[in-house]
């Protein structure tokens, strides 16, 4: 039987499950990552002067 949650958690009334991502190799993680960074620098630079100061 195939594990549905890597964890789960009972908080209060609420449960947390915790599903982790499927294995992948370094070189897929760094391209994840890198695409990651170029999404928040193109995000970042169509941010006005005023809204880069308040960050």
């Amino acid at each position: 039987m195939k594990k549905k949650y890597d964890a789960t958690y009972k908080l209060g009334d609420a449960i947390v499950h915790v599903v982790a991502p499927p294995p992948m190799t370094e070189e897929e993680n760094e391209r994840i990552l890198s695409e990651f960074h170029q999404a928040g620098y193109e995000i970042w630079k169509n941010l006005s002067a005023e809204e880069k100061l308040r960050l």
